[in-house]
């Protein structure tokens, strides 16, 4: 191959490259209800607003404004309400049905509060969901309600 063959090559796929955007991160759930205004953040930094059907992925800090609340709906089946005035992080949420061992859920919720109920996931990997709070952590499987106060 002559090296201007190899060179357009290399600048193409680099082109490419440049114009996909940097690993499109993992949907892992919708928003199933959305009384108001709530936002995505995403780890690429570009901000959306969410809507019903709205997908959610790994990395994206959503955050509710003031009398909003969303429903979240994740792949495994688990929900979550997040309150008004919250700020959420899907740092990671890992569930394949086929492989049970890769099962891992980490959220951190630096404010607001939220109410959710157990999925799949948490119904077979009873340690693998951590939620990271202000106040400390949280890990386990159960359904629960999580609000923070401001001091």
């Amino acid at each position: 191959m002559k090296l201007p063959t190899l060179l357009t090559q290399l600048l193409a796929t680099l082109t490419f490259l440049m114009l996909t955007p940097l690993a499109q991160a993992q949907v892992v759930g919708t928003v199933a209800r959305v009384s108001g205004l709530m936002v995505a953040k995403g780890a690429d930094g570009r901000t959306r607003v969410l809507a019903l059907n709205s997908p959610l992925r790994q990395g994206d800090t959503l955050t509710t404004e003031r009398n909003t609340f969303g429903r979240l709906e994740f792949v495994d089946g688990a929900a979550i309400v997040l309150q008004p005035e919250s700020r959420l992080v899907l740092t990671r949420y890992s569930y394949d049905a086929a492989q049970p061992q890769l099962d891992k859920v980490e959220l951190e919720l630096a404010q607001g509060g939220f109410s959710s109920t157990t999925g799949e996931l948490g119904k077979r990997s009873k340690d693998a969901t951590t939620i990271t709070t202000p106040a400390g952590n949280l890990q386990g499987s159960a359904s629960m309600e999580v609000s923070l106060r401001q001091p």
